[in-house]
């Protein structure tokens, strides 16, 4: 581990990683921290099939041990209890992070799948998970206690575009599951999803706008928002109806509330505390930038290179406690690592 200063704002850096080799957290819907927001998995020795080892690292200490090999780099989420879930094929992994033990929680006959990456509710009990049921793409929920895949959904869509994927169950009510019909978002007028586990219903939360007879908005890259009552998403610069930036649409199906446009913005990740989002921008450098949802307001915390193809995205997300910002960074000799900035220790350097 080492440490540096943004020459451009200023903010102190830690970085995790091994130079000549590929690291990188998880993707930034899904926890990469423990909840004591001082240790965290990392995803290292990464190869060209995007296959790494799970190390889990104490950012304080610098202690790591090396938890799981051969796992795919975005598969894993943490729980709230310390556990850690990824899909292996056809069957969901957990592993206790403080004792080691590890088990398999779910499995779906040979030939059948988990995408990744996984989700997990608030309370630990219930995964979101997507993947390939019997020949068809699926939605659905796993208990962890039981250790099944209690419910699951074919949403059916048509080709080409026929893929549902990024499940994410709600970290709150846990019998919905928001998820995107994936595509090229230029084709896709319909990508954001709600899966009622207890209706057994879905619907499109979202009514993207059309201009001139063709769709006028393209977005993508949707998670849920702290308290379960509605998801952001980001409206890309190729949209032809503007304003683009970050949105916020209701559970209930609403029209969408922009949130921010200052940047092009690409991902965009909400803190566990409701008060922040943080985002990276579509653009060789990526700039990660923080916003206040309290007042939409927006500041650059760094700019870094990127990967235009995974695991090489920024995806910045946060820890438990919502102070530390977590991303993917390439070196100067385009190796990737792992990037923290602690946002309150700079917000109260800067007051």
């Amino acid at each position: 581990m080492n440490t540096y200063k943004d020459s451009m704002t200023g903010c102190r850096i830690q970085t995790i990683g091994q130079s000549g080799t590929d690291t990188s957290h998880y993707y930034f819907t899904a926890m990469t921290w423990l909840a004591d927001s001082r240790r965290l998995i990392a995803s290292t020795q990464i190869d060209a099939d995007k296959k790494c080892s799970y190390v889990l690292i104490d950012t304080e200490t610098g202690h790591s041990t090396v938890i799981a090999n051969g796992e795919q780099w975005a598969g894993g989420v943490v729980s709230s209890d310390d556990k850690l879930y990824f899909p292996r094929d056809n069957s969901v992994q957990g592993i206790d992070l403080n004792t080691l033990k590890s088990w398999t929680v779910c499995e779906l006959p040979s030939g059948d799948y988990f995408g990744e990456p996984l989700s997990v509710s608030d309370d630990a009990t219930v995964l979101g998970v997507y993947g390939m049921l019997g020949g068809q793409s699926f939605i659905g929920t796993v208990d962890v206690a039981a250790g099944k895949l209690t419910h699951q959904i074919a949403p059916g869509f048509a080709q080409p575009y026929e893929i549902a994927n990024h499940a994410m169950v709600n970290p709150v009510y846990d019998h919905l599951v928001l998820f995107a019909h994936e595509g090229k978002t230029e084709h896709i007028p319909d990508r954001l999803w709600l899966y009622d586990t207890v209706a057994s219903k879905l619907s499109n939360i979202y009514e993207q706008q059309q201009q001139d007879g063709s769709l006028g908005e393209y977005i993508g890259h949707e998670m849920w928002a702290a308290d379960g009552e509605g998801a952001y998403f980001v409206r890309y610069t190729s949209s032809p109806i503007t304003p683009t930036g970050i949105y916020y649409v209701d559970r209930h199906r609403s029209q969408g509330v922009f949130i921010n446009g200052d940047y092009g913005y690409w991902h965009a990740a909400a803190s566990p505390d409701g008060n922040w989002i943080v985002a990276d921008t579509h653009e060789q450098p990526s700039k990660l930038v923080l916003i206040d949802l309290r007042d939409h307001s927006s500041r650059v915390l760094t700019e870094v290179r990127l990967w235009w193809n995974h695991p090489g995205h920024p995806h910045p997300s946060f820890s438990p406690d919502s102070r530390k910002v977590t991303y993917t960074f390439a070196d100067d000799e385009n190796h990737l690592w792992i990037g923290i900035i602690d946002i309150y220790e700079e917000l109260e350097t800067k007051t």
